[in-house]
């Protein structure tokens, strides 16, 4: 692992040193920022082919789900 001090400015922005920059983040220049209890964590963002996800969940629902907004959350979040 390797550490270095950083300044945050005004705006809070810091400079990702330029080895870092081009070792993680190779294509992207977008980054996701997560927050946890005292730290924070910053990793890229990969922007991958979403079509492998489609199919790939299969639910039943009911046809009469759809027409009512309430229904079909409830009948997707109970699966």
């Amino acid at each position: 692992m390797v550490v270095e001090i950083k300044k945050v400015d005004a705006q809070g922005r810091i400079a990702l040193p330029a080895k870092w920059r081009a070792k993680a983040l190779k294509k992207t220049r977008e980054v996701y920022l997560l927050e946890k209890n005292d730290y924070l964590l910053v990793k890229p963002r990969e922007r991958g082919d979403l079509t492998r996800h489609f199919d790939a969940v299969e639910i039943d629902i009911e046809p009469e789900d759809f027409l009512d907004y309430n229904r079909l959350k409830k009948a997707l979040l109970t699966g």
